[in-house]
């Protein structure tokens, strides 16, 4: 069970580097953001959180008790950056020439989001 929650694991962070990675990149760009690696990093965070906590519930938590309100905190925050992503990929691809500046807040959005969120895992 260790390993299977450690590849779980590896693939949530995964998921965290593709949010935030290109945020820190392209936070300054006018346009061409890259909402596709945004989207499927957030997919991959929703998916595998969901798969640790399951895991922690069926006992493979060592720590104890879960904390279900951060677990909630933390997922309502995950499925806003989840759906941030998805509009601005639609947008993106409604877009001619793959859109400008009018991407830019659900960019910022889903960056500052998956910060927010890993300040909570660290200091919650």
């Amino acid at each position: 069970m260790d390993i299977l929650h450690s590849v779980i694991l590896v693939g949530h962070f995964i998921g965290l580097a593709a949010i935030v990675g290109p945020f820190l990149m392209q936070a300054r760009w006018k346009g061409q953001f890259a909402f596709p690696v945004v989207l499927g990093g957030a997919i991959t965070q929703l998916v595998t959180g969901l798969v640790l906590v399951g895991l922690a519930e069926m006992g493979g938590d060592d720590d104890g008790d879960l904390n279900y309100a951060k677990i909630g905190v933390k997922l309502t925050i995950a499925v806003v950056i989840f759906v941030v992503a998805l509009l601005g990929f639609l947008k993106q691809r409604k877009t001619p020439g793959g859109g400008g500046r009018e991407l830019l807040p659900f960019f910022h959005a889903a960056g500052g989001l998956a910060l927010v969120n890993i300040a909570l895992a660290v200091f919650w």
